[in-house]
């Protein structure tokens, strides 16, 4: 079984002979040039983007739509143009090697929940959920209508899959409720998924923060793959029992106290931890919780022994 079988496997909870490892070249992305820089910058959007060092991703500064009355005079970008703008896209897909051995997800960043506030600002978005319903509304219909495109025209390149950017919890709850959750942004991720789910593709949805109280929600819209479940954020095991066997999830290592803080020995100790929650059955990719410039020794440690533990049926000790 190749590592990409082996993959699929496990997505599915279709008896994978191991535990795929973050760190193998199975899934890989592409992106537009117009989607992300890491640098100061003004978006295609509007939004003023802001980074204070070289190795931090920029912050938006800079908001088009602090007030949501203005929006019937607001003209979002063209999707197909950002798209046609980058010439050498489809040769860069086209020329990927090792294809059918990899998983490839186009990439969109800040993608609805995310999207709307770097345009709006976060004190705006939060007050319009009470004070400007209908206005935010409209502002969701048009960045899904946009997204639509942007996943249509990676479904044209042929990808596995979409991936994108859309933190929506904090490290202690959902950044809104489950009810805002469910009337705002839950009929929009429908819509936008139902094309990738009609043309038998992966959706892999990034969420930071504590997200157990939607993961069915996810489940319901079509999102094969929620990452990077952090550790410290989320009840682990409540996790599992709510999606297993229909969604699978990716990360769930401690970044905060065991990669950054810890020892090796703490590192291999957190690894079978996780790996006795999230790995029975399947459906478990196992990764950092957060990506992080970690100390060489306890990255190692973890992809040794994630190998050494993660293998089918698991004997933990």
């Amino acid at each position: 079984m190749t590592p990409k079988e082996n993959l699929l496997r496990a997505i599915r909870y279709d008896t994978p002979d191991y535990v795929p490892r973050g760190n193998e070249p199975v899934m890989g992305g592409v992106q537009y040039a117009g989607n992300f820089r890491l640098e100061c910058w003004t978006d295609a959007w509007g939004t003023t983007w802001e980074t204070t060092r070289s190795d931090m991703v920029p912050f938006p500064k800079g908001y088009p739509l602090e007030d949501l009355r203005r929006l019937d005079a607001y003209r979002p970008p063209d999707p197909h143009a950002l798209f046609d703008a980058d010439e050498s896209l489809p040769a860069r897909v086209a020329a990927i090697p090792d294809r059918e051995a990899k998983l490839i997800f186009g990439q969109q960043t800040y993608f609805l929940f995310e999207r709307a506030w770097a345009l709006t600002g976060m004190e705006t978005f939060m007050a319009a959920f009470h004070e400007r319903p209908e206005e935010l509304q409209e502002l969701l219909r048009i960045i899904t209508d946009y997204n639509l495109a942007i996943f249509e025209r990676y479904l044209d390149l042929g990808v596995d899959g979409v991936g994108f950017s859309e933190d929506l919890g904090t490290q202690r709850a959902l950044s809104i409720s489950p009810r805002f959750f469910r009337e705002f942004l839950k009929p929009e991720y429908a819509r936008a998924f139902a094309p990738v789910k009609a043309a038998g593709k992966l959706v892999n949805f990034h969420s930071c923060g504590c997200v157990q109280e939607v993961v069915e929600d996810l489940i319901d819209v079509g999102v094969d793959i929620l990452n990077p479940i952090q550790a410290r954020a989320n009840d682990l095991p409540l996790v599992k029992q709510k999606v297993r066997g229909r969604l699978a999830l990716q990360g769930g290592i401690d970044t905060q106290h065991v990669l950054m803080r810890g020892t090796p020995e703490d590192v291999e100790t957190e690894v079978k931890r996780v790996l006795g929650i999230l790995a029975p059955g399947g459906g478990y990719i196992i990764g950092p919780d957060q990506g992080m410039p970690f100390p060489p020794e306890n990255i190692e440690a973890l992809w040794r022994a994630a190998e050494k533990w993660g293998t089918y049926p698991l004997e933990l000790t």
